[in-house]
């Protein structure tokens, strides 16, 4: 019983999980029935699967949040879901994928991320129509890969990209696989409830051992613990009760310990860390994390902390050279949700944490091997080795060891490089002189460091170009930037500047041997041994030091103030005395700058002193000082520009007598960060950049107005160049008098030239209309314009200037439209033999408000009519169809008449069937009617919006032909394509029609006028097909297609000016078609593809940006074809503005599209217009061929019985504005005081607004700190 008074060091760690602003979030996943975790990290990405589908992958820094965009750039690759992906344990860029397509394919990352959409893998590899459940890569040998499909085990020797091994022994599908951490041996569990032990190398069957496992088919799985001769599975028992099983393989028939959990039906992932032992089980579905701590005795699996959340999609396991050792975090755990990526930090909590606890912390698998694929394969066994986590033992301190090694390419010649410099060394040098090979390897590994590292590398890698003039300047201001930081930084700040220190020595040194850097306490040591320009403690590598005092005490300065060499090159760091001597610190006046782990930590976001309000005299001291320095191309730090002004001024020594540096006052470092904060925002120097060079980690980001002009550029909805504030700002030149218009354009001018004009100060309205009053006397100042209060200037200012759905987006009535399918007993069932071979230009579905029409497959070219008035399951045996003979190429109802079906054949004839009352009974060959339109093919064939009889063909002899169904005679003919024709649309008046054709152009035809296009315009590059509508009274026009990497995209196009779309929104990579379906009452536009399963949605406008996103509607199931109904027979009294029906593989459903609403009792006459009649003929074919046209009739949905929300609203509005009697002038009424209240609550809604600022949480001073 020992056992039980042993304390583990990791039973109390704690689950710690961030605010959600620190999560990816708004991501879009779904279910997925794979083996795979469906999320994978290495030390710098993370992916996991996106979409519903799951055919594409997301890959995101390690260490990336916030929202994301649907238009992300994504890994399209895969043609089915991807089951399973996996990083290289030796090259952080190196990502494996599995999918159901039975693909692998390897993927190389670029070091800064996925900038673009990629779809062209480095390497591809087949499992011959299995589909792959599993992939990984080899733990000891680099370039070695594996992967499972059905009962096959397969290896890949990705240097040559071959296939090296291939075994089909299991008799059922491979559901998990697992290698020890030696690589010797791999575990595999499989469907038919057995686990075994495989061997690749071994002679004869490579299946060494088998044992019963858990006693269900379904799902489970294997992890082998480390290194150790143990394995553990979970998965179910008989009875469905999650289980987890520990085996050793030395009784490998006889479980070690099994323990049964719960009845869920979600599959245990596990994860298992070999150092710390720590078992995390995270189970698909579940809202719980399960921690364990497994031991090497009963009873094997000791329970710790429990963490509850967000449902799990998937999760994975950080590598151990990313975890922030310094907090003592031993474990991070990306949870995968339905929206979000949770890293949730295990920390072992400590009483300090300003020390590395090298007992949390056993020596880790590191990340470079000497072992290749085709070595191992031949018997050659060799760990991987070990790597100490201690930031004091790493080249770079507590940064994340980053190792990226290139595409495939040059991954394959490293391989090669490394092991022919191997073979030429004898075997005796080797084994004498085992450090003299690290060199060797470390060229064919590139350590990355984030933040401050790449910034320096940027601004600093041109170094051994510059003048010795130059050189001694960069000396003199690392010298200042020493003493700043010996003043002003924190520990953790100051832990990265001399490892900064340290590895810019080095630079100077030798200039490429920071790009081959290994990360072990050796090769440091080894590194520091052959510096012989420097002393050995120079190069040691920086540990942790002291947390600061509050008083922020300064370092003891030795030799009469001055910082020798040594000192300063010293990369050990020493604590600060913490002594109350006042020639030891000087206590530091107002707040404590905070500390932070991240790279973007700078001098302005970290002092907090405030600008006093008002204040007249620090607003035109700021001024003097700012027009007298001038910011260099590099700049350093601000105390380096004040510093270094002060010396060409011939100003005195800052170091005062006693050799400790003076102090700033209070009023001198509010100048300083004015200055620097203003100067930032002064800087033009991002606003011509592109969006390469403002990237995450790029340096031009660090200030808050680039990201503001950063922001402000991408925004297509944004008017002004600079958005209003809820608090007005004033420039210091405004103060004065208004300009006249002579005047404004040479102060424009001159503001561009001087960067000190063009600054904004926050100072409140009224502070400074009571100064200017002050200054002027009894001038011209309007004393109701110094009551006037900050919240009503702006609601003023703003309203003069930008329009509401300029500042917020439109606001739109349909934003929260909601897609409701009809209950089952409405459904259509037991669908069989669906057509999959329909043309592109075929919208494959087509539904009247009495029956639908559904292409069967097989030959002859079936139809099958279903009535909508007996919806439930179908029979069993033939179903009733119209035979047409030949292939089917398009068909479309009569939009006047629900009996008329037109189908147009691949022989160039279209026949016209006409359905009886009772619907169809029996198969029919006999069409009413046949329609010799055209010598070839037919693309598609569309009815006349408003005109009976009227039916226009579209054939591949690239013409298109207008037909009087009454005397079926060709009455027009349109030319001007020059290739394929891929669709037409009516405008609504039904005078004028526009096509979209394969050359790229979108034309505009007057079909009763002219043969040829009257207008032509660029239209969707891509040539997979496309689509076009009409919107918004004929005035616009919308085009669905492709761009040139196959990504779908919706335009929008002003009718009369054709040559540039005015606004695009891109959606995804899917080979499907866009099919438009446009309400012209809400100007509502539905889009979705066939094999889609969200029907998106938009609104057209007619101002920018033209194509605002309202709610998508993700249904539950793929759908093959959608068919909407006219107005009247939508449902407004329960506000339904729109109804379809949706055909799946098996069913046919109704589908309803609403607005919800509080008073839904009530005829919402905002949401439903006088609507066109389109349901019944406006006029004949004869009228409308002799240019007769009319304007359709518009009659109201408002039903029987039912008031009017307009004329409720009125009566109460009319109530509000009834004035009260004692109400005098300049009073606000009742109604206007509600109206702002309102529109209050509204901007609340929209953005954050508060009236506390910054100083009211800091401490004050003394007033005479304001006079100096």
């Amino acid at each position: 019983m020992a056992w039980r008074f042993k304390a583990s060091k990791y039973k109390n760690a704690a689950p710690i999980v961030p605010k959600a602003e620190a999560c990816v979030r708004e991501i879009c996943v779904g279910s997925y029935q794979t083996y795979g975790n469906n999320i994978a990290a290495s030390a710098a990405f993370m992916a996991f699967n996106w979409e519903h589908t799951g055919s594409s992958v997301s890959v995101l820094p390690l260490d990336d949040c916030g929202r994301k965009s649907k238009t992300m750039p994504l890994l399209h690759g895969h043609t089915d879901t991807v089951t399973d992906l996996k990083f290289s344990p030796f090259h952080d860029g190196l990502l494996a994928t599995a999918s159901q397509d039975c693909l692998v394919k390897i993927w190389h990352i670029p070091e800064k991320g996925l900038e673009q959409s990629l779809s062209d893998p480095e390497a591809v590899f087949s499992h011959k129509q299995r589909r792959v459940e599993t992939v990984g890569f080899h733990p000891t040998a680099d370039g070695l890969m594996y992967s499972t499909a059905a009962g096959c085990v397969a290896l890949f020797d990705l240097s040559v990209q071959k296939e090296i091994f291939s075994n089909n022994e299991h008799p059922e599908v491979i559901q998990s696989a697992s290698w020890r951490e030696d690589g010797t041996v791999l575990a595999t569990s499989c469907k038919d409830k057995y686990v075994r032990i495989f061997d690749p190398r071994a002679a004869g069957s490579p299946i060494q051992m088998v044992a019963e496992s858990h006693q269900s088919i379904k799902d489970s799985r294997v992890v082998w613990l480390g290194n150790q001769s143990r394995i553990l599975t979970t998965g179910f028992d008989a009875a469905r009760l999650r289980q987890v099983i520990i085996r050793d393989i030395r009784n490998f028939n006889q479980p070690e310990k099994t323990l049964e959990l719960d009845c869920s039906t979600g599959i245990l992932m596990p994860l298992f860390d070999p150092d710390t032992n720590m078992l995390f089980l995270a189970g698909k579905g579940d809202t719980t994390i399960n921690y364990m701590e497994i031991t090497d005795k009963d009873p094997y699996l000791t329970e710790g902390l429990r963490h509850t959340g967000e449902q799990t999609k998937g999760a994975c396991l950080v590598p151990k050279r990313a975890l922030k050792v310094m907090e003592a975090e031993v474990n991070r755990v990306l949870q995968l949700t339905s929206n979000m990526v949770i890293p949730i930090m295990y920390q072992v909590p400590r009483k300090t944490y300003r020390d590395f606890h090298a007992d949390l912390y056993p020596e880790t698998t590191g990340y470079k091997t000497a072992l290749v694929a085709s070595e191992w394969l031949n018997g050659t066994n060799q760990a991987v080795p070990k790597m100490n986590l201690d930031p004091a033992k790493r080249e770079h301190g507590d940064e994340p060891i980053i190792i990226h090694r290139g595409n495939l390419g040059d991954f394959i010649r490293n391989l090669e490089n490394q092991k022919s410099k191997r073979q030429q060394l004898p075997q005796q040098q080797q084994s004498e002189k085992p450090s003299t090979a690290a060199p060797n390897d470390n060229e064919q590994f590139v350590l990355f460091r984030k933040s401050q590292h790449q910034n320096f590398e940027e601004k600093n890698g041109n170094d051994s170009g510059h003048t010795n003039e130059s050189k001694k300047d960069s000396m003199e201001c690392s010298e200042l930037i020493r003493k700043f930081e010996a003043k002003y930084k924190t520990d953790s700040e100051k832990d990265r500047g001399q490892e900064l220190d340290g590895w810019l020595h080095k630079d100077k040194e030798s200039p490429t041997e920071h790009e081959h850097s290994m990360g072990s306490s050796e090769e440091a040591l080894s590194s520091g041994g052959m510096d012989n320009n420097s002393a050995s403690s120079s190069n040691s590598p920086p540990k942790p030091m002291p947390r600061t005092s509050r008083n922020n005490s300064l370092p003891e300065v030795v030799g009469g103030g001055s910082v020798s060499a040594g000192e300063a090159d010293n990369g050990t760091p020493r604590p600060r005395p913490r002594t109350t001597a006042a020639q030891a610190y000087k206590p530091r006046l107002g707040p404590k700058p905070f500390s932070s782990n991240t790279g973007d930590v700078s001098f302005d976001k970290v002092f907090a002193v405030p600008l006093a309000p008002g204040s007249h005299e620090n607003i035109s001291n700021v001024g003097q000082e700012t027009e007298s320095i001038v910011p260099p191309t590099n700049k350093p730090d601000i105390i380096v520009e004040i510093e270094i002004k002060k010396k060409h001024e011939h100003e005195p020594n800052p170091l005062s007598g006693n050799g400790v540096q003076k102090s700033l006052t209070t009023s001198e470092r509010r100048k300083i960060f004015e200055q620097n904060s203003e100067s930032s925002e002064n800087s033009t120097e991002g606003e011509d950049r592109t969006d390469a060079d403002l990237r995450r980690l790029s340096s031009a980001r660090s200030s808050i107005a680039e990201r503001r002009r950063l922001y402000e550029s991408r925004s297509k909805s944004q008017v002004d160049e600079k958005a209003q504030s809820p608090v007005p700002l004033r420039r210091e030149h405004s103060k004065g008098e208004p300009l006249k218009p002579n005047q404004q354009q040479q102060h424009q001018q001159q503001s561009q030239s001087n960067q000190i004009d063009t600054k904004r100060i926050s100072v409140p309205e009224g502070k400074l209309l009571e100064e200017q009053h002050r200054q002027r006397g009894n001038g011209n100042v309007n004393s109701a314009g110094i009551k006037k209060s900050a919240t009503e200037a702006a609601f003023s200012a703003s309203a003069s200037t930008k329009r509401t759905s300029t500042v917020f987006g439109k606001v739109s009535k349909f934003r929260h439209l909601k897609g409701t399918p009809g209950h089952k007993s409405t459904h259509i069932e037991n669908l069989r033999n669906l057509s999959r071979q329909i043309p592109g230009e075929c919208n494959g579905f087509h539904a009247n408000n009495e029956r639908v029409a559904v292409p069967l497959s097989g030959p002859g070219g079936k139809i099958a009519i279903f009535e909508l008035s007996r919806p439930g399951r179908l029979a069993d045996g033939v179903i009733p169809s119209l035979v047409n003979g030949s292939n089917i190429m398009d068909f479309q109802w009569d939009p006047f008449d629900p009996k008329r079906l037109a189908v147009a054949c691949d022989d160039g004839i279209v026949k016209i069937w006409l359905i009886n009352e009772d619907g169809l009974t029996e198969p029919t060959n006999t069409p009413a009617a046949e329609l010799t339109a055209h010598l070839d093919k037919i693309y598609f064939i569309r009815f006349h919006p408003l005109a009976a009889d009227v039916l226009l063909t579209a054939s591949y002899d690239m013409t298109i032909k207008l037909w009087d169904l009454r005397t079926m005679s060709e009455k027009c003919s349109l030319n001007g394509h020059t290739d394929q024709i891929f669709d037409y649309a009516w405008s609504p008046c039904g005078r004028l029609g526009a096509t979209v054709c394969k050359d790229g152009k979108i034309r505009v035809y007057n079909p009763r006028k002219l043969e040829a296009p009257i207008r032509e315009g660029n239209g969707p590059v891509g040539t997979r097909g496309a689509r076009i509508s009409w919107a918004l009274e004929g005035h616009y026009i919308v085009c669905t297609g492709f761009d040139k990497v196959s990504e779908r995209q919706i335009s929008v196009y002003n009718a009369q000016k054709l040559q540039a779309p005015l606004n695009t929104v891109s959606l995804d990579v899917s080979p499907s078609i866009l099919i438009p379906f446009y309400d012209e009452d809400s100007s509502t536009l539905f889009v979705t593809g066939k094999g889609d399963s969200t029907i998106y949605c938009y609104e057209i406008t007619d101002e920018e940006p033209y194509i605002c996103p309202l709610s998508h509607h993700r249904c539950t199931s793929l759908h093959q074809g959608l068919s909407f109904l006219t107005k009247n027979h939508c449902d407004v009294a329960s506000v339904e503005f729109s109804k379809a029906y949706r055909l799946t593989n098996t069913t046919i459903e109704p589908l309803s599209f609403t607005v919800p609403r509080i008073k839904s009792e009530l005829f919402q006459d905002d949401l439903f217009p006088p609507t066109r009649i389109t349901w019944n003929a406006t006029v004949s074919s004869d009228e409308w061929f002799n240019f007769s046209d009319k304007t359709a009739d518009k009659i109201s949905l408002k039903p029987d019985g039912m008031d009017t929300l307009s004329s409720i609203q009125q009566v109460s509005v009319a109530a509000a504005k009834r004035p009260e009697p004692h109400s005098h002038f300049g009073q606000k009424s009742e109604y206007e005081s509600s109206k702002q209240q309102e529109i209050q609550k509204s901007v609340s809604a929209r953005m954050e607004y508060t009236t506390k600022l910054e100083q009211d949480d800091m401490e004050g001073v003394d007033e005479n700190e304001w006079q100096e």
